[in-house]
């Protein structure tokens, strides 16, 4: 990642000029130390887009920028320090009197001057040294004097479906599925479909999964990513969860019972989508577990690899082969220009014939250059795109998406390749990317939090447009992402040697690895988790899957914790430890802390409320979680906040303290009664989800003065009574964009609290809600909604009369509302071009 030190660089400068280190300058010469450092960056910023061109042919250049980025990284780790101090004084001096405080704290800050003032001479000599080399490279300072600058402006185009030169392969599939020709082995056909990584299996097989005779012919359908490794347990669970099925059994045999119970009788499709590799054995023992299926369920299974269709497959395999030239050329038009604008641009369609011809028909090798290409019309970046000389090298990486990674700006380069330190196939919560990014400070902004967040969005829209995200499944506000094979091949390749996905403890590591993820320390040798560990010093991001209890597995959190004073993020997914470390408190500039899917911990340690510069807590699937700490409020940084407790009450003057608070999340509360009266005083949230809150009751009165509020989500609060309409409702919730109500049986009608976001309502979505009978008038009036969808509302009689009326209304769909006369059961109405079909 050498090439995006002017991403780390830009947010550096800003750091400088920060309030936090003008509040340390008095003394020690702090500040004419930071005006130096400062001026020398900004000589040095001017010529590092000649450095990164030319660091590719001149080892020189590149060793020079690995000390340059060396430097960005440890004298921002200097300056965050600035930050997190005044952070602690805001907090202690709010927490203790004055008279107090007072000498203590200013005994403290002299030392702490002292110290910095020593650190920010050590940076100027470091840099001084750095700004004596570069003369040598006789860099240049005028960009407009390169040939080409392979960066372009960013756009929010996405790509809309590409699904070109399939129709053959997917009748074909269709003949199979609707078909008995199974081979006569068993009661389940397998279709294998086989192709080289990009060939479009995962379309294809998404287009015959989509279509709507299939839809009629079978029962069920479910899709299954198939994990790395095929194992039967995880795939079991992952079908009973799409059936439906919410109960947990941890013992194969009720695995087994529970799916053959859901899919007896019944005529199955499940698609195995992207499966490595299995056993004979394996598959035997899954085809045994769906023994009961109706005659004719068929599964799809994509894969690269060809012995997969010889132990799964029950008729030939398909066999993928790349698009034609005329189906090639056909989808990257569609990606690289709006339709019809390439007859404006026909010297650039000449180079994107080209340009074609060397991706070699490969689907995601053209679709990723033409998205990159989109709305480009300079043509030298056409010919830097066809005249590249990766097409010649001979890389494990398709040259088409080294080249689009190279015509990414910068910024975007940094998120990307951060994505790798993940397990192939993991699929990201936009949510939780953005906030792994901002924490990382790869995400700057002179604004407020909420345009961090903005642009961070921004950022993973223009990653996909690019085609390195796809869309999983959508359910807003959340959404899945992940990425293809190839691509995340990609980001491994350029993310080296910051960023490391560790395979085992005696891998050897880059002491500049920075982003890191470990395999789970259960049974590796001290010794060899401590060796592993002491190569490393300046990590930033730790991930680190299912974490436990043993000794080892102590030891390594415990290690990371004392070692790694810089770290920014600490994910620690589906753990089970019960105790968290105390030493906790001690990282300072931690950001990040997720301790998500941890069944076990019943208690976080008062020393969490320490971390004053924390932006994210993630504590949900945390079920055996007691309460959150009393301090809290403390936490004054905090922006994300999702939670699991067994707590019957929130207290007052916790939550609700969290006044930088913009995304809130409570689910699966098993206990809970009420929320915290104090939650008016949240007036930077925007987000607010309450999910699987079964003895919820009521929502506290302040609410309706969340002025900020852009989203609300209840979802399956069974005892939950939201007060009806009152015509002299005060109308103070003004910004809500989206309501999305499901699982209430308690709801008979919309509370009038809503109706102050009459005019900025964009979706509505209300979905089980058996008592639900009558809509407002004043849905008529949402001047900006959009889409409207009611779903399973059997005693829904009527809608406001000028509903179909409303001009912005794009999608509006109504099913399962038995006594709506006007639509009828089970209809589904589009209004507008704009309508789409989802998942949610």
């Amino acid at each position: 990642m050498t090439e995006v030190v002017s991403s780390i660089l830009g947010p550096l400068l800003q750091k400088l000029a920060s309030p936090a280190v003008e509040d340390f300058q008095l003394v020690w010469s702090v500040k004419d130390d930071r005006e130096k450092l400062k001026s020398t960056l900004e000589m040095i910023q001017k010529v590092l887009a000649d450095a990164e061109q030319k660091q590719t042919k001149e080892e020189a250049v590149r060793l020079w920028l690995f000390k340059l980025k060396d430097f960005c990284y440890d004298a921002e780790d200097v300056l965050d320090e600035f930050e997190s101090r005044a952070l602690w004084w805001r907090a202690r001096y709010s927490t203790f009197k004055r008279k107090v405080c007072y000498l203590s704290s200013w005994l403290s800050n002299f030392s702490f001057q002292f110290k910095m003032a020593d650190k920010m001479k050590e940076l100027g000599k470091r840099l001084d040294r750095i700004n004596e080399e570069k003369i040598k490279f006789n860099l240049l300072s005028d960009v407009h004097k390169m040939p080409i600058v392979p960066q372009g402006e960013t756009h929010s185009f996405v790509p809309t479906s590409k699904v070109i030169g399939r129709n053959v392969e997917k009748k074909k599939i269709i003949e199979l599925l609707m078909g008995s020709n199974d081979g006569n082995v068993g009661k389940i056909g397998v279709i294998p479909i086989i192709g080289m990584g990009g060939s479009g299996k995962t379309t294809l097989a998404k287009l015959v999964y989509n279509d709507d005779e299939v839809k009629k012919h079978f029962d069920c359908l479910v899709w299954l990513s198939m994990p790395v490794e095929f194992q039967v347990t995880t795939i079991i669970i992952d079908i009973i969860k799409s059936l439906g099925h919410k109960e947990e059994y941890d013992k194969l045999d009720r695995l087994r019972n529970c799916l053959r119970s859901m899919v007896e009788n019944k005529r199955c499709l499940f698609v195995m989508d992207d499966a490595w590799e299995v056993r004979e054995d394996a598959w035997r023992e899954l085809t045994e577990s769906l023994e009961g299926v109706f005659e004719g369920s068929k599964v799809i299974v994509t894969s690269r690899n060809k012995s997969v269709a010889s132990i799964m497959g029950t008729v030939p395999p398909l066999k993928l082969a790349n698009l034609s030239k005329e189906d090639s050329l056909t989808l990257f038009v569609k990606c690289a220009f709006d339709q019809g604008q390439e007859k404006n641009h026909l010297d650039l369609m000449l180079i994107g014939e080209e340009i074609v011809s060397k991706c070699k028909g490969n689907p995601l090798a053209v679709t990723t250059l033409g998205c990159s290409l989109h709305s480009r019309n300079n043509r030298k970046e056409w010919e830097y795109v066809r005249d590249n000389k990766m097409w010649r090298l001979k890389t494990n990486i398709l040259p088409s998406l080294r080249i689009s990674y190279d015509l990414m700006p910068s910024y975007l380069k940094q998120c990307f390749a951060y994505c790798s330190i993940f397990p192939r196939k993991y699929e990201f919560a936009n949510i939780e990317l953005i906030h792994l990014w901002i924490s990382n400070g790869f995400i700057q902004s002179s604004g407020n939090n909420q345009e961090l967040q903005e642009k961070g969005r921004q950022y993973l829209e223009e990653l996909r447009s690019r085609s390195f995200f796809n869309v999983v499944w959508e359910a807003y506000p959340l959404l899945s992402i992940g990425m293809h094979d190839l691509i995340y091949e990609l980001a491994i390749s350029v993310a080296q040697p910051e960023s490391s996905n560790i395979r085992a403890w005696t891998q050897d590591i880059s002491w500049r690895t920075r982003y890191i993820s470990f395999p789970n320390p259960s049974g590796a040798p001290k010794d060899e988790v401590s060796g592993c560990l002491s190569k490393l010093s300046r990590v930033r991001t730790i991930v680190c899957w299912g974490l436990g209890s043993s000794d080892s597995e102590e030891f390594f959190l415990e290690t990371c914790i004392s070692q790694f004073k810089h770290l920014r993020v600490l994910w620690l997914q589906d753990s089970s430890f019960h105790l968290l470390p105390r030493s906790i408190g001690r990282l300072k500039h931690l950001r990040y802390l997720s301790l998500n899917g941890n069944s076990n911990i019943k208690k976080l340690p008062k020393s969490v409320c320490e971390l004053y510069n924390l932006h994210t807590l993630i504590l949900g699937g945390c079920n055996e979680l007691e309460e959150l700490p009393t301090s809290i409020k403390h936490m004054i940084s905090l922006r994300f906040l999702w939670v699991t407790t067994k707590q019957q009450h929130f207290l007052k003057s916790g939550i609700g303290c969290l006044t930088s608070l913009w995304w809130l999340g409570i689910a699966e509360c098993k206990n809970l009664e009420a929320l915290f009266d104090d939650i008016q005083s949240l007036t930077s949230l925007r987000t607010l989800l309450i999910v699987d809150c079964p003895k919820l009751t009521s929502l506290p009165q302040g609410i309706k003065n969340l002025k900020a509020l852009e989203d609300l989500v209840i979802l399956d609060c069974e005892s939950l009574r939201l007060p009806e309409s009152e015509s002299n409702e005060p109308r103070s919730m003004s910004r809500l964009q989206t309501f999305r109500f499901q699982g209430l049986p308690g709801l008979i009608s919309l509370p009038g609290w809503l109706e102050g976001s009459a005019s900025t309502l964009e979706m509505i979505r209300i979905t089980y809600c058996p008592k639900l009978s009558a809509l407002p008038e004043w849905l008529q009036n949402c001047s900006s909604l959009r889409t409207l969808e009611i779903e399973s509302c059997p005693e829904l009689s009527s809608l406001p009369d000028g509903i179909r009326l409303i001009r912005t209304l794009t999608k509006l769909r109504i099913s399962g509302c038995e006594k709506l006369s006007s639509c009828g059961e089970d209809s589904e109405e589009h209004s507008g071009e704009d309508s789409e079909d989802d998942n949610r």
